[in-house]
């Protein structure tokens, strides 16, 4: 299974009782979404919005055919339900928690490489593929369906760009929250492996911030001769060096985590890269008006 979504997904809501998993199942509901079991050791025989709750992930799917989890869980015991998750058979995992253990983040994303599952986050608002599906808590009014593949280390930045792009008509195949923490579920060049896999895809969006390797990885794809066009945004140009800005991983360490240097690194790939949120439209437009024009 890939982060791509459509209406086959079946998901489950661990912590479903909860104030976000209640919320969850309307909001996913309410886009298209397939909200089929939840689980809440305490509630197993409930019902949540006429979703039943088990007391376990293998009896969710067992009995539900789950292939899908979103986690709402405390950081504390994030990493025992996502392994519940995998180990139960769900094929794509989304956690949006923040906190999480840099050493739960190691093993979590070890068993998903074992196991051949997808694990989106930790720190990440979810995955919305327009006009189908979404798995997370990100503002749907903010997206329309089209053909940029967006990945964005940001949350709140991922909402302000696409609804920018939405309203100057520019929608968007699956918009991927990768997130902010040192250690991922799904790191940027994976999420650029599966666009650029995709058929619906034309071209990808990057949203990026200082601290970290992931642009450096963008650069790499996006100097291959095959690469689907790329534009990019990088946020932290006043960024003081050694402070952490927000994110775990938001940390000039060294001179290559800085803004300056990954602008440069990415515009040598050819990569469109804007330097403020205002240059980032007019950027993209400028990438697809070729592919617009020879389609």
């Amino acid at each position: 299974m890939s982060i791509l979504l459509d209406d086959t997904n079946a998901i489950v809501i661990q912590g479903i009782t909860g104030k976000m998993g209640r919320f969850s199942v309307r909001d996913i509901a309410d886009y298209g979404g397939r909200v089929v079991a939840g689980t809440s050791p305490r509630r197993a025989g409930a019902e949540v919005e006429g979703i039943p709750v088990f007391a376990d992930m293998r009896t969710a799917v067992g009995e539900t055919g789950a292939d899908t989890a979103l986690v709402y869980v405390p950081p504390a015991g994030a990493l025992d339900a996502m392994l519940e998750a995998i180990d139960a058979g769900c094929r794509l995992v989304v956690y949006p928690g923040d906190g999480l253990p840099v050493a739960d983040a190691i093993a979590m994303r070890a068993a998903a490489r074992r196991s051949g599952a997808v694990v989106v986050g930790p720190n990440t608002p979810g995955v919305i593929s327009p006009g189908k599906a979404k798995l997370g808590f990100m503002p749907s009014f903010c997206y329309r369906p089209g053909s940029l593949g967006v990945i964005s280390r940001s949350g709140s930045l991922s909402y302000e760009v696409c609804h920018r792009l939405s309203r100057a008509g520019l929608g968007q195949s699956t918009v991927v929250g990768i997130g902010g923490d040192p250690v991922k579920g799904v790191n940027a060049a994976e999420a650029v492996a599966y666009f650029h896999d995709d058929p619906a895809t034309d071209a990808i969006v990057y949203l990026g911030e200082i601290g970290g390797g992931d642009e450096y990885d963008l650069a790499a794809y996006a100097a291959q001769p095959d690469a689907k066009p790329v534009a990019a945004l990088v946020v932290g140009r006043s960024a003081p060096r050694g402070r952490k800005m927000g994110h775990a991983s938001a940390l000039i360490d060294a001179r290559a985590d800085g803004h300056a240097a990954k602008i440069a690194a990415l515009r040598a790939a050819g990569v469109c890269a804007a330097e403020t949120l205002s240059q980032l439209v007019p950027e993209v437009e400028r990438l697809v008006q070729p592919q617009a024009a020879s389609a």
